[in-house]
């Protein structure tokens, strides 16, 4: 089975806690646990929160969601300024801003990041799921 999510998306800060929610149903529906929901939700909500803040004033951002048997494949899309680099920035511990990357990579089990022409950055994420035991 694989069920498939696309959200165009205002970039407005109200926009992240929606996809987080919208996900999460969607997991919780396929019986994934509530620690790997956890996950990828703090994941999705990190690349959701670099997109709405560097993207293009007014330009809306794509999340597209894949779910299948084994894995979930998160896609966020934008038509920001882009980076000067794929490579994660190196942030400070106590640094209020700048860690998003560094904690998507900590969850997830791939990371792809790709800068778009003529701007803007695309980010893969994909995360094994883990399964409630089915019941009888």
């Amino acid at each position: 089975m694989e069920i498939r999510l696309s959200l165009s998306l205002p970039r407005d800060r109200s926009t992240v806690p929606l996809t987080r929610r919208v996900l999460d149903a969607a997991l919780a529906v396929v019986a994934v646990t509530k620690d790997c929901r956890e996950d990828i939700g703090l994941a999705v909500g990190e690349a959701c929160a670099n997109a709405v803040q560097h993207a293009t004033a007014g330009a809306d951002y794509e999340v597209t969601v894949t779910i299948q048997d084994d894995r979930c494949i998160i896609d966020v899309v934008d038509d920001g300024l882009g980076m000067e680099s794929t490579a994660v920035p190196e942030a400070p511990p106590d640094a209020e801003t700048g860690r998003g990357l560094r904690i998507i990579h900590a969850l997830a089990d791939m990371v792809e990041l790709r800068r778009r022409q003529p701007g803007g950055v695309a980010l893969r994420i994909v995360k094994l799921l883990t399964r409630l035991p089915a019941t009888v």
